[in-house]
């Protein structure tokens, strides 16, 4: 359904952006995805789509950092030849302004 197609998910460690990540690679895109803190899970969903015989790659890409963005893009277009897909996934926040 999507093969050939390329997608950014800015965040896709864990969660709900995990889980468009799995679905996007299922469906038979390429994703490039971002994480802030939790590089273990990030490796993880990279292993859990190769298993299933999918492709991810997975910058680090806090979204509290100026320009992280502008990163993570520039990575998916060096590994990419176009974007067909970008999925904005932010991290949930407290009122303390730290990660739920």
């Amino acid at each position: 359904m999507l093969n050939g197609r390329n997608a950014v998910v800015t965040g896709g460690s864990r969660g709900i952006g995990r889980a468009v990540v799995e679905r996007l690679c299922r469906a038979g895109a390429t994703v490039v995805f971002g994480y802030a803190t939790h590089q273990a899970a990030a490796n993880d969903v990279v292993r859990a789509v190769a298993a299933a015989g999918g492709a991810a790659r997975a910058p680090r890409a806090d979204p509290a950092e100026q320009g992280a963005a502008e990163r993570l893009l520039e990575d998916a277009e060096k590994l990419f030849d176009g974007l067909g897909i970008l999925c904005a996934t932010p991290p949930v926040t407290c009122a303390t302004g730290g990660p739920a």
